[in-house]
Parts: structure tokens; C-alpha cells; sequence
């Protein structure tokens, strides 16, 4: 089997031309991104979609196929990670697969590994070191070797061109489906996450700008995009603070929370992401959906 790594679910490359595709880990696109990327993505494949495999929850896109039993659609307040859902049960009932399309971090990768392997995960406690690496806060613990393997990743995906990085992906796959991890691709793993640590050093200023601007709702605002790991380590310092953290890139809004009885789904206002990680755009600075979000964290305390 082969493995076709996807980066941005709004943005889905076309499908394999041949062969039989399971896919895991990709969340339907939001907004009008399911109709441009998602559906023309499922069209192309037709019949030769054999499983779909996800945790993302998006209403319109699970309500059309929830009766076709190639998706395996179960929410993230249920399952935290992906690679818990690849069983040895769901990988039988795929069938035969030629081509595994998977999201290009971490829980994505661990979940192809671990269809490659027939459902067995590459070692024993990958499963929960996939939950904490995907939904901090909720009380999972990652192991050391995950770590490294999680911020090697995503210091790829922010500072490498992409054959660099996805080849440094699918070296990854190929070692843990094996079994055998060559030393010269750990020591690149361990550089990378070495770099990762230190282009984090911005976070905790950043963190310390945070303004309550709805009650439950910490929000920190930046002129312009900041580097995709920085924002992911500072949503977990603010939603570590606060029910709900906030990050405001000019037009770009993301929140973010731990808390389990939190559904930020319910902010129309971010039509993208899951029921603990909303993105959108704003052209009011982000006010509507800041006192929106004060509303659901209100809500869930009363």
C-alpha cells in the first residue's frame, strides 16, 4: 500500500487515479470548502472509496453519509485521536486497499501506520500518545518518543519545502510499519525536534499579552499569520488559563478548548474544524465570535 499524505483538508489534492483508497484522519472540509474540495474529492472516487475513517465532526458532511458503512464517523468528544478507530475489524471490513490517504501530522500518521500494520499500532502505547499529541488537556499523557516524532512533524511541515517533507514522511511510515527505525532517520527526527523546541521561544511573550475579552474567553491578537506551531502551543497555554483560548491573526480567527462540554461547533461563525478546534474569518476583528463563545462558556457553567 502506498501512503498520500493530505496537509489542509480544505485543500484536497486530487484522489489516486487507480486502485482502491481508505482514508484517515481528514476532516470534511468546513464552509464552502466541502462543496469546492470535499465532495469532488469523494465524486472522483466513486466506488473505489473503501473506508473513511474520521473524528472531525462536521454536520452537513456526517448527516449525508452516516447510513454508508464505508464512513466511520465518531466525534472527537468520543474519540480523541484517529488511530484508535483503525481497528483490525475496520481495516477487514476496508477490504483491499491500494492507497492510504492520511493528514499530515501525527494522529494521521500513526492511524496509516497502524492500517498498514492491519489495525496493530507500531508500539504499544502509540494509541494514547495519538490522544495527547491531538487533544491536549483531556488528560492524556504522551511518551518522550512520541513527543520528538510529534515536533518533528510539525517543524517540517512549518520550515521544509514539500518534497522535503514528505519525504521525510513517508521514511517515517516505512520505519514504523517495519518496525526497524534506521539511526540516521532517529537522529533527523531528534534535530528536528530540537529546532522545534527553540522556535517556540515566542510563545510565552505572546501568552502573557492575553486579554479576558468575554468572560471564559482568553484572546491573544497578532498583526499577521503566525507560524502553525506557535499558534497550536499558544492555544494550549490560553485554553491551559481559561475555558476557551483565542487566537486572532488579522482576519483569521482560531479557538480552542479543553473542556469536553464545550462544543464550539456551536459558533456558526467558525464553519471550520471540530467540536474542540474552530477556525474562521472575521471582518469585525473577531468581536461577534469572541462574545459568542462568551456565551457557549456561560452556558456550560450555568
Amino acid at each position: 500500500m502506498d501512503v498520500m499524505f493530505v496537509e489542509q483538508p480544505g485543500k484536497l489534492p486530487a484522489p489516486p487515479a487507480r486502485g482502491r483508497v481508505a482514508v484517515v484522519d481528514v476532516a470534511f472540509a468546513g464552509g464552502e470548502n466541502f462543496e469546492k474540495s470535499t465532495l469532488p474529492f469523494l465524486d472522483a472516487l466513486g466506488d473505489r472509496l473503501a473506508i473513511w475513517i474520521d473524528h472531525h465532526e462536521h454536520p452537513v458532511g456526517w448527516a449525508r453519509f452516516r447510513n454508508d458503512r464505508r464512513f466511520v464517523l465518531v466525534p472527537n468528544r468520543i474519540a480523541h485521536a484517529c488511530p484508535e478507530l483503525v481497528t483490525p475489524e475496520v481495516v477487514r471490513q476496508a477490504g483491499h486497499v491500494d492507497v492510504i490517504v492520511a493528514h499530515a501530522d501525527l494522529d494521521g500518521l500513526l492511524s496509516a501506520v497502524k492500517f498498514l500494520r492491519g489495525g496493530s499500532p507500531p508500539w504499544p502505547e502509540a494509541d494514547e500518545d495519538a490522544r495527547a499529541a491531538d487533544s491536549p488537556g483531556r488528560g492524556h499523557a504522551i511518551s518522550s518518543r512520541a513527543a520528538r516524532l510529534s515536533d518533528a512533524l510539525d517543524h517540517a511541515t512549518a520550515e521544509l519545502r514539500t518534497a522535503q517533507r514528505e519525504a521525510l514522511r513517508q521514511e517515517i511510515v516505512r520505519a514504523l510499519a517495519s518496525g526497524h527505525m534506521p539511526p540516521a532517520l532517529q537522529r533527523r527526527i531528534d534535530d528536528l525536534a530540537r529546532e522545534h523546541r527553540e522556535a517556540l521561544a515566542p510563545v510565552e511573550a505572546l501568552a502573557a499579552n492575553a486579554r479576558e475579552e468575554a468572560r471564559g474567553v482568553l484572546v491573544v491578537r497578532v498583526p499577521k499569520a503566525l507560524a502553525r506551531p506557535v499558534k497550536k502551543a499558544l492555544l494550549s497555554r490560553l485554553e491551559e488559563r481559561a475555558p476557551v483560548g483565542v487566537v486572532i491573526e488579522g482576519r483569521a480567527v482560531t479557538a480552542a478548548t479543553f473542556r469536553d462540554h464545550l462544543d464550539l461547533s456551536l459558533c456558526d461563525d467558525l464553519p471550520a474544524g471540530r467540536s474542540d478546534y474552530r477556525f474562521g474569518h472575521a471582518e469585525d476583528g473577531g468581536r461577534a465570535v469572541v462574545a459568542r463563545l462568551g456565551e457557549l462558556v456561560r452556558t456550560g457553567l450555568e
